[in-house]
């Protein structure tokens, strides 16, 4: 049998391109680790999807509501912290009609935010950027 190798190459290129956009949207095997509930929703990160770049860090957070906000009950975003600034922004995410992530897709984005923001105190976004920002001596 043979081949034709441009095609064969094209198909490789392409199912490769597939396979790291899945991997983006969708981490293979999350470990979803709670790190907060107020009583209105409880947060996830996972520890597995965090990717550290200098002094920047990207990781998963999911949020499942209690109760449906604009017919969503959970959502997955990833977030970009510069641990050095203490600023995050958003990089994309999606909203999901059901608990922990099920149901149909109610919106999604992909676009990043442009502007970093500071956490306030106290808030959630603050807490997750301690526990995924590397500790420097």
């Amino acid at each position: 049998m043979n081949i034709d190798k441009p095609i064969a190459l094209s198909v490789c290129v392409q199912s490769l391109l597939l396979y790291v956009v899945c991997a983006w949207l969708f981490p293979a095997q999350a470990e979803w680790k709670l790190y907060g509930d107020n009583g209105k929703a409880e947060f996830y990160y996972d520890p597995t999807s965090i990717d550290v770049q200098g002094d920047t860090v990207a990781v998963w957070e999911m949020l499942n509501y209690s109760f449906p906000l604009n017919r969503v009950l959970s959502n997955r975003s990833r977030k970009q912290f510069d641990c050095s600034k203490g600023t995050f922004r958003v990089l994309g995410g999606e909203f999901f009609a059901g608990p922990l992530l099920s149901g149909d897709i109610i919106s999604q984005s992909q676009a990043a935010e442009i502007e970093w923001r500071t956490p306030a105190p106290g808030t959630r976004n603050l807490e997750l950027m301690v526990l995924v920002c590397p500790v420097k001596s």
